[in-house]
């Protein structure tokens, strides 16, 4: 990436392979200071707030998320170069990991890890903050603290970028936002969120499109484009998944037969569950409850 230092915060960037690099900001100063790189559409985007706080600035500065201690980003978009316009505020401090899209899809499938992220994030636009666990705390600070002889570097941190990886994927999502850099309309977003709120509590019987259009006051091409940059779906497929998390719930549960829980979640036909079923899990309902003897 070769970012280069501004004033006196402290820049580490490491390029631990072709396609992957880690970079350390420390801003130990007193004053914000701003990292400006570009970034090109190839690379999906992880940033973690070690310490202080961060904003980053989207759309020339129309659009501003920020990002606190504890906390971490990732983005990425597909069909537009994403430069990295971020202000560091005083005290500061943020590991920034950016790696090629095809990297990670390798990762995951050379050893054998089907994820809803990998399917979600394939040619569509994704943003997702959480709060990173004490796991992943300890491996940042492992990196931040890094004293190695420069051979064993890169070796280091590539076990250190697995290690990351795997805590990062395979802890839950908490207290996601609902903030997006890619829609710059509040009042789109504000909408998109009440109508997400409004079909969770009508999975069986969801409204139609032109229902829902009608009813919140916005068209249905920004409907499903805000739906789907907000919540990386469609209208529908955030229902599909819902509907079948709810299944995946009952069938843990063990107290209901596979055709009471498809006529549950709204199936009229059972073999048209299972269909859908399988396609989100990789396994028929039946095998899945097998998997929990």
């Amino acid at each position: 990436m070769n970012i280069k230092n501004t004033h006196k915060s402290i820049i580490k960037e490491y390029k631990v392979s072709e396609d992957v690099f880690i970079a350390l900001l420390d801003n130990n100063t007193a004053s914000t200071e701003t990292i400006l790189k570009g970034i090109d559409k190839r690379y999906i985007q992880f940033y973690f707030c070690t310490k202080g706080s961060l904003t980053f600035n989207f759309n020339n500065g129309i659009y501003k998320i920020n990002l606190v201690e504890g906390r971490s980003f990732l983005f990425y978009y597909p069909s537009l170069d994403l430069p990295l316009n971020l202000n560091i505020n005083a005290d500061s401090k943020v590991c920034i990991v950016v790696l090629k899209i095809e990297k990670l899809y390798q990762l995951f499938a050379e050893h054998g890890i089907q994820d809803n992220f990998i399917s979600n994030i394939n040619l569509n636009q994704f943003y997702q903050e959480k709060i990173f666990t004490a796991p992943i705390q300890l491996a940042l600070s492992q990196i931040e603290e890094m004293k190695m002889a420069p051979e064993f570097e890169r070796l280091y941190l590539i076990g250190k970028m697995y290690e990351l990886f795997t805590l990062y994927f395979s802890s839950p999502t908490i207290e996601e936002t609902d903030q997006n850099p890619f829609i710059s309309n509040d009042i789109q977003a504000k909408k998109i969120k009440e109508i997400r709120n409004m079909l969770l509590e009508n999975l069986i019987h969801p409204p139609t499109l032109k229902e829902i259009s009608e009813k919140y006051s916005i068209s249905e091409y920004l409907l499903k484009d805000g739906f789907k940059k907000l919540y990386n779906n469609t209208v529908y497929g955030f229902v599909l998944d819902k509907k079948l998390e709810i299944a995946k719930a009952r069938l843990e549960e063990g107290e209901m037969k596979v055709k009471e829980i498809a006529f549950e979640i709204g199936y009229e036909n059972p073999s048209h569950f299972i269909s859908a079923f399988k396609k989100k899990y990789g396994i028929t309902p039946k095998q899945f409850t097998k998997t929990l003897m």
